[in-house]
């Protein structure tokens, strides 16, 4: 989280434009935040993105593609593990942003397994907003009431492993 990672993911994305690939961007329409029809980083940087329910919304939704980016892909839960697969094997090229920990510090599914599968893994950390070190965990900072809460800067921040506090009772153990 405001670690870059949508800014990255829309590099990339111009980059195999000008490379004459297409293209086709992808977020879950429960992430809303600044537009729901663009890719939108924090400072504001737009990319055109198709909104959708699912992860076979998004296999559907990709036929044209050579190049397919999925922004948030934790909110597309395991569904994404086998449309990744199936978009692999069409030969399209699959770029995928997302965190690794959720609130309560557990592994935040499927980017594990999406990690696997990867040919290359791109890592960005934000600093640790209490101290600056690398922050690989969210500590979120309003209400709780589901897994998957799309927030901002009110509603989370970058924490290092010493300074991040896990959640108790996951909203599924309740």
């Amino acid at each position: 989280m405001f670690a870059g990672k949508t800014e990255h993911l829309i590099a990339r994305l111009r980059r195999a434009t000008a490379d004459g690939r297409r293209v086709k961007a992808f977020k879950h329409v429960i992430d809303n935040r600044y537009d729901a029809t663009h890719l939108v980083t924090h400072t504001q940087d737009r990319f055109d993105a198709v909104p959708v329910p699912s992860a076979a919304a998004l296999l559907e939704q990709s036929a044209d593609a050579d190049v397919v980016a999925i922004d948030e892909g934790h909110f597309f839960k395991e569904a994404l593990v086998p449309v990744v697969e199936a978009l692999r094997a069409r030969g399209v090229s699959v770029l995928i942003a997302g965190i690794t920990h959720d609130a309560w510090g557990r592994p935040f599914e499927p980017m594990p397994r999406l990690i696997e599968m990867a040919d290359e893994v791109v890592v960005r950390q934000s600093p640790c907003r209490v101290c600056g070190a690398p922050a690989p965990y969210t500590q979120r900072l309003s209400r709780v009431d589901s897994l998957h809460m799309v927030g901002g800067l009110d509603d989370y921040e970058p924490r290092c492993v010493e300074h991040f506090t896990p959640l108790h009772d996951p909203p599924e153990s309740r």
